[in-house]
């Protein structure tokens, strides 16, 4: 049941209730407390009640009459409560008694007990459990205010002054919980505890502690304790404090970041990650750290992440170290090494703004920095680090504009690439012909469509050694490409596409280079060396591109009676193609006399710039070419709507060759012959074949000699690529058998028999690629071959031995240099409120092992934590 006291009627109903028990004498029953004072014993309801004379009758009534001469003590809001039990009012003395589940709400304050007792007369609470029948304590208080949540034996709180006093108490404050015999709550935010205890471990006897005599919290501020030692399942260490200071502040807060302690037996001991972090507000925030080692490296960081919503996020770092190794009046030990790091992530939200976008990812990095400092396994696993920033905008959605800043380097062959900037233009796609808001089906020359785009770029490309040279800066190349597409759509008989393209195209750089050789010997062996000589200047080059192809597609079905076999889909996509580029740019070409094999080379002054050199020579190509989709449909009795299961056997299988009419020799292309296919859903399979129709002469170069003129063949194989990858992942759910319940649909988990989850990843790559060149000869009619392989496996698992114990693993082998790739191997525990974390190293460059064992709370675990580690920086 629930009730409702107002505290402009409590008298009234006071009055009202005791003539309602005089007119049907009705029985009052008493209650006492069970612990401060005798056990309750409910009364039996054919007691008589007391009986009130005339003269406090009609005082009562009096009182009932007028409700506003109440007690200034009276509670100003409404109360709730209820119980499951029975609930008894003992009006003269003004208590409430609640029995069983019982519930008391008033404000924010909520309290619920097996016992509560309310006493209307000083506005206040008390509660508890009680004892049943095989004598245990059950229904202990819970009380709740605002975040606050209390359990403990007995409560007793003050509606007025929200003040109380608790006894054997439990409470969470932010990851961790307070334990106290004695509790005083001074109002809504201040509390003191006598002999308590703070952990983070949630057991009513935890695993660990840090005992105190006393204590005040502050909610949503901090605890401060007095003389405090840590115990572990109760039993007392050496390990004690003065005083402790625990913050829980839900908001950023700045404070000291504890440092890492380790020693290497090359840098000596050293603090790690010592710093300070700065909460400067709810966006933005900052950490200041240092690495100090004893020996003499030094290392300093800074990290700063920022969040506004609506508008963006991200995260930036800069760091330096100073890394000496080896004595430094022993000149072959010495070594120092100055590196940095380079860091910004930035990412626009979508609703900031309609038009423009702005992104950054910047990775810039030393060749040694993942070498000297303590990185992540991916970052000391990546050689290859790229940057870019982009912004973008439109007007209108019909011009668009996009500029990026892009860097990349490679920290093995120490190579950087640089794009400064890279900027395109363009219009969207219209059509000329058409008329605006046309009405009925479109005529051929209404899909004839224009487009127009221009890039800038400037690009540079040197070697991390001379990237701040001036003469590297000097010779960037820089360009500019406009590029105007004409296309005309034709759809003849529904059937076939002919589609017919002419681009018109203009490339602008700033540079060119001419070449020369000189002669220069080895062993007296000459060689040649060829010199290139930086020539800047304004240069235009014209292209002018044609094309038009026929398109259709043939769709073949065979099928088969008998057998698990039942169909053969055959897609194919037949295209004949025209291309005709004449040579616009042949002013371009230059030569250079070549005294080692006594001839003209030719080249252009623009190979190897941004956008292409152009074309040399006229084309007009025809070309035939044949894609095939092939598909087969095989009886299945795991399917049983269908009955069949579709397996494809070829994704994309593409055959082409052409033939060049206004070349005067080497008219026929090579042949090309690639593929793509899927087996078993995680096998991928590629391969790429090219035959050459004419021979090759001693030097590797192509004659105008057929093969089937030489060798009585039609074709050469000239270069191969073929490539296997496998990539597959299985789980405890993998070969689990797929139980079809046609009574009961929904699954039923047994967690009694649940798997352990585990899971192992297998990844194999195999490429095999040859291909013949200029630099091998024939030699006895055989041909050399230049050849590549790359025949690599990699293993990752993670599996729980026992619900507490984790193990994974990573592992590799390379076969082509016959040694391991990248190998560790962890142990994980789980330990309730602790865990520890082992992981090994075995062999290479990071060769070492770590133990940690720490608390599991964010609020502790940089402080209680025991950390044992073997350096990988020793191998140096």
């Amino acid at each position: 049941m629930k009730k409702k006291l107002y505290t402009h009627d409590i008298l009234y109903f006071r009055g009202l209730l005791c003539c309602l028990f005089l007119i049907f004498l009705t029985s009052c029953v008493y209650a006492q407390r069970p612990h401060a004072r005798k056990p309750v014993q409910r009364q039996d309801s054919t007691m008589m009640a007391p009986q009130l004379d005339s003269l406090q009758l009609d005082s009562l009534l009096r009182a009932a009459r007028n409700p506003k001469k109440i007690s200034p003590n009276a509670v100003e809001k409404i109360v709730y409560y209820s119980a499951a039990d029975s609930t008894v009012n003992d009006l003269q003395n003004r208590y409430t008694y609640l029995f069983g589940d019982a519930m008391v709400k008033y404000e924010d304050m909520e309290l619920y007990a097996d016992y509560i007792e309310i006493d209307f007369r000083n506005n206040e609470l008390y509660a508890s459990g009680v004892i049943d029948s095989s004598g245990k304590l059950k229904g202990n208080p819970v009380f709740k205010q605002g975040e606050e949540e209390y359990k403990a034996r007995e409560i007793k709180y003050n509606f007025t002054t929200h003040k109380g006093k608790i006894s054997h108490v439990i409470t969470t404050e932010d990851e961790g919980y307070i334990h106290g015999e004695q509790v005083k709550k001074m109002g809504d935010n201040e509390a003191f505890i006598k002999n308590g205890k703070y952990t983070t471990c949630d057991l009513e006897n935890p695993h660990y502690e840090i005992s105190f005599t006393k204590a005040k919290i502050i909610q949503h501020d901090k605890i401060v304790i007095g003389p405090a030692y840590l115990s572990f399942t109760g039993v007392p260490t050496p390990l004690a404090l003065p005083f402790g200071f625990f913050p829980l502040e839900k908001t950023r807060r700045s404070g000291l970041v504890m440092p890492s302690i380790g020693e290497s037996s090359s840098l000596g001991f050293y603090l790690q990650d010592l710093g300070f972090y700065f909460g400067i507000n709810d966006n933005i925030d900052l950490l200041l750290s240092a690495d100090i080692y004893t020996r003499g490296s030094w290392a300093i960081k800074a990290q700063t992440d920022y969040v506004y919503r609506y508008k963006c996020q991200g995260q930036a770092k800069v760091a330096f170290s100073q890394t000496y190794l080896g004595e430094k009046l022993i000149d072959s030990t010495y070594y120092h090494s100055n590196d940095f790091k380079i860091f910004w992530n930035h990412q626009q939200d979508i609703k900031s703004h309609p038009t423009t976008r702005f992104n950054a990812h910047i990775d810039i990095v030393s060749s040694n920095y993942s070498k000297y400092n303590m990185t992540s396994t991916n970052d000391y696993l990546s050689n290859q680090y790229t940057s870019s920033v982009n912004v973008s905008t439109s007007a209108n959605d019909i011009f668009f504009v996009d500029a990026t800043l892009s860097y990349s380097q490679n920290t093995s062959t120490k190579a950087i690439n640089m794009k400064l900037p890279d900027i395109s233009m363009s219009v969207i796609q219209f059509y000329p012909f058409r008329k605006k808001n046309k009405v009925g089906s479109l005529k051929w020359y209404d899909n004839i469509s224009m487009k127009w785009t221009s890039q800038f770029t400037g690009q540079l490309d040197t070697y991390d050694s001379l990237f701040f040279q001036p003469t590297t800066w000097n010779e960037m190349n820089v360009g500019m490409m406009h590029t105007i597409p004409l296309t005309i759509p034709i759809k003849i008989a529904k059937l076939i596409n002919w589609n017919t393209t002419a681009t018109l195209t203009e490339r602008w750089y700033l540079q060119n280079y001419t070449r020369d050789m000189t002669v220069e010997y080895d062993d007296d062996v000459a060689y040649g060396v060829v010199n290139r000589q930086f020539h800047r200047g304004f240069n235009a080059l014209h292209d002018l591109h044609v094309s038009s192809n026929l398109t259709t597609k043939i769709y073949l079905m065979y099928t088969f009676k008998k057998g698990a076999l039942y169909a053969l889909r055959h897609v194919v996509t037949p295209v004949l193609n025209f291309t005709y580029q004449p040579a616009f740019n042949k002013s371009s070409l230059d030569k250079y006399y070549d005294p080692i094999q006594g001839q003209y080379v030719e080249y252009s002054r623009y190979d190897g710039a941004i956008f292409g050199s152009g074309t040399r020579n006229t084309q007009a190509l025809v070309q035939l070419s044949f894609g095939n989709n092939i598909e087969i449909k095989v009886r299945s009795k795991r399917d049983t709507i269908t009955g069949f299961k579709k397996i494809a056997l070829f994704d994309n299988l593409n055959v082409g060759m052409n033939y060049n009419i206004a070349a005067d020799s080497l008219n026929w292309s090579k042949l090309t012959v690639s593929g793509r296919s899927t087996l078993f859903r995680q096998l991928y399979l590629t391969f790429n074949f090219v035959f050459d129709p004419y021979i090759i002469n001693e030097n590797g170069v192509r004659c105008n000699i057929t093969e089937w003129k030489a060798n009585h063949r039609l074709f050469r194989l000239s270069s191969t690529d073929f490539s296997i990858a496998l990539n597959w992942r299985i789980d405890q759910n993998t070969f689990k058998k797929k139980k079809n319940d046609s009574n009961n649909s929904t699954p039923q988990n047994n967690s009694a028999h649940a798997r352990l989850p585990w899971s192992f990843t297998f990844n194999y790559t195999f490429t095999y690629g040859l291909a013949d060149n200029i630099y091998y000869y024939r030699m006895q009619d055989t041909l050399l071959y230049n050849h590549n392989m790359v025949h690599t496996i990699n293993v990752v698992g993670d599996f729980y031995v026992t619900k507490k114990w984790k193990l994974g693993f990573t592992t590799g082998y390379d076969f082509v240099q016959k040694d391991f790739s990248y190998t560790s191997i962890d142990v994980y525990r789980d330990m309730h409120c602790w865990e520890m974390a082992f992981s090994w190293i075995p062999f290479g460059y990071r060769k070492g092992w770590s133990f940690t064992i720490n608390v599991k709370a964010n609020v502790l675990k940089n402080v209680m934590k025991f950390n044992k580690h073997n350096d990988f920086r020793d191998n140096l």
